[in-house]
């Protein structure tokens, strides 16, 4: 998968990562089919005004997909559900 990531104080790139898994019974991987690509906080990161993000990280967190895999105590969410992702993924 293609991922905007911060690579130091103004240096971003779109690289390819390997897809998500489910690792705790919680987990639920959404495949986003639209996003920002970068939100406020995105903008202060890129900017290197957030000194606890290092390079590396994947940017853009804030989007609309489709739960592709949910662990095995899926609380609300079920696959092949469209849903909206808000929480950032590291």
């Amino acid at each position: 998968m293609k991922a905007l990531v911060y690579n130091g104080p103004g240096k971003k790139a779109i690289e390819e990562r390997p897809k998500p898994e489910i690792s705790a019974p919680t987990d639920a991987i959404v495949r986003l089919v639209k996003t920002t690509i970068c939100c406020g906080t995105d903008l202060h990161i890129l900017k290197g005004d957030v000194p606890t993000c290092t390079p590396g990280r994947i940017l853009g967190h804030e989007g609309v997909g489709v739960v592709d895999e949910v662990g095995k105590r899926r609380l609300r969410v079920q696959a092949r559900r469209r849903t909206r992702s808000m929480r950032p993924n590291s």
